[in-house]
């Protein structure tokens, strides 16, 4: 294989199939929040803090399943290398057996709390009202979207990566349709506000997952396993997914955690201060889940790789993912910050709003290509070969080391503005790079974790 990957048009196409379909329906799900964020944005400030606060709350439980569906991609990867389709089945009721206790107990816990744990975000009483009523809608969707996450990286380990896309889009589809008729009233349809919004959210999530789970079983796919298959796990296997899988739920967790506080710091400086971030929340999804495509295809290559025992390519292919998603980012950071006043202007906020959400964007793209890289080392090439206690130190370090005490301090102590805050914040991801680079070329992560899973 080419010593630089990059130039290799081989390691193009196959990369491009993977990270393409994965990008599309990374910026699919985005667009939920972006379309979320247009529509109610109609209705003032206070309308986008509600849904902001009370989408970004939950993202602690959505988040944390990720370290599931990480592990579920991680296995899938490597015995789907190694050409081993038998313990596909195994590793889907590991997942289920791990995500749908935690994602039940999450959503109880938004149901019955939405309002206790918002009033810790923000002071403002239309903020709490409305966003409680929204978290308490949309927590009755956790489960379909935990189960679609599951299968969903399932398929694009296995190389089918085309059928979540696809299912996604028309999720959008009906999403944006619903909140057209229930935000509004339109074609005689109640007026509903953010409560229509939260409706078409939860309603859209069914859909997609009954679509997809129906499509998998009705194509015949590699996980359209039966329930025996599912719960037909060797206690040996369960131990190797639980070492692999629960460092990343723990990471997932404090990381999503930690950027809960950041809401929480952005919501005691204020309404305005609130709405201005969430202004650039859509962006900051639609952007970074551009990359994702990029992260999950260097999971899934590099995850074949050590399966098979290639060892050589895997290290190859590890430099020209962090080589293209640098490149890539840098040009994206580029056009974030001069679209960024263009962007804001749409929003019907005052002058303040506007003025922050704007220099919270330059900020943004600035250290865009920084946060991509991360991504790339993380959650791409560490946790292929199976490395997850590195990637939990590296965002704990980051969160709870560095991020979360300067955005107090600068905060609350000096009372800087929210740009000043935000830039502090995000010294978190140079520190991180820094060590992440140094443990992806240290080659510590090249390891054939299916062979030791199930010998």
């Amino acid at each position: 294989m080419n010593n630089i990957p990059i130039i290799n048009r081989n390691y193009l196409k196959l990369m491009l199939a993977i990270a393409v379909p994965v990008a599309i329906q990374s910026l699919i799900q985005s667009s939920l929040s972006m379309i979320d964020q247009f529509m109610i944005g109609r209705l003032g400030a206070g309308a986008i803090a509600s849904v902001g606060l009370g989408a970004r709350i939950p993202q602690i439980f959505i988040v944390t399943i990720t370290g599931v569906t990480s592990g579920a991609a991680i296995f899938t990867a490597q015995f789907w290398g190694k050409n081993d389709k038998r313990n596909i089945g195994q590793t889907l009721g590991a997942s289920f057996a791990f995500g749908l206790p935690i994602i039940a107990v999450f959503s109880i816990i938004s149901i019955l709390l939405s309002a206790n744990m918002l009033s810790l975000f923000t002071k403002d009483t239309e903020v709490i009202k409305y966003g409680a009523e929204y978290m308490k809608i949309t927590a009755y969707g956790y489960i379909p979207l935990m189960i679609v996450s599951v299968f969903a990286a399932v398929l694009r380990s296995t190389g089918n990566v085309m059928l979540p896309m696809y299912t996604g889009l028309l999720s959008v589809i009906l999403n944006t349709t619903l909140n057209y008729l229930l935000i509004f009233g339109n074609l005689g349809m109640p007026q509903l506000g953010v409560k229509g919004t939260a409706i078409a959210t939860t309603v859209s999530r069914y859909a997609e997952c009954i679509i997809l789970i129906s499509a998998v079983y009705f194509k015949h796919l590699p996980c359209a396993v039966n329930i025996k298959e599912m719960i037909n796990m060797h206690i040996d296997f369960i131990k190797k997914f639980s070492i692999i899988t629960l460092p990343i739920i723990c990471n997932e967790f404090l990381w999503s955690f930690g950027q809960t506080v950041y809401s929480a710091i952005y919501g005691h400086m204020g309404t305005n201060q609130i709405a201005a971030m969430t202004i650039t929340f859509p962006v900051q999804g639609l952007t970074i889940g551009l990359f994702t495509g990029v992260s999950s295809a260097a999971g899934i290559i590099i995850g074949n790789r050590l399966g098979s025992n290639k060892f050589n390519e895997a290290v190859d292919y590890s430099r020209g993912f962090i080589s293209i998603g640098a490149i890539g980012s840098v040009v994206v950071g580029m056009v974030i910050i001069l679209l960024s006043k263009l962007y804001v202007s749409i929003y019907n906020v005052s002058y303040d709003v506007q003025m922050y959400s704007e220099r919270l964007l330059i900020i943004f793209g600035i250290l865009f290509a920084v946060k991509v890289c991360n991504m790339i080392c993380g959650s791409g090439i560490l946790t292929a070969g199976g490395k997850t206690k590195f990637a939990f130190m590296l965002d704990l370090i980051g969160t709870w080391c560095i991020g979360v005490p300067l955005g107090l301090f600068s905060a609350f102590v000096l009372n800087l503005s929210i740009e000043w805050v935000y830039l502090l914040i995000s010294t978190e991801e140079i520190v991180k790079l820094l060590i992440g680079l140094r443990i992806v070329y240290s080659k510590k992560w090249v390891t054939n974790i299916a062979e030791t899973a199930v010998n």
